[in-house]
């Protein structure tokens, strides 16, 4: 690793009263969690892409549709 990067590490882990291990284990979860959310936006725009609904298909579902009283 960097040696500028390490000292960030740690100052910043001294910062949040934790270790340099604990932080980059937060950070790889984080990491993590935002890979998988953009994997999966980009599986729904591809499967919206191959099969746009058209028209006829988005009123049909319309003339179904109820909406709670207010």
């Amino acid at each position: 690793m960097d040696e500028a990067l390490l000292r960030e590490l740690d100052q910043e882990a001294r910062r949040r009263r934790t270790d340099r291990s604990k932080l980059i284990r937060m950070g790889a979860a984080r990491l993590l969690k935002e890979l998988r959310r953009q994997d999966l936006e980009a599986r729904h725009r591809r499967g919206y892409a191959g099969e746009p609904q058209d028209g006829a298909e988005v009123r049909a579902w319309e003339e179904v549709q109820e909406w709670p009283a207010t």
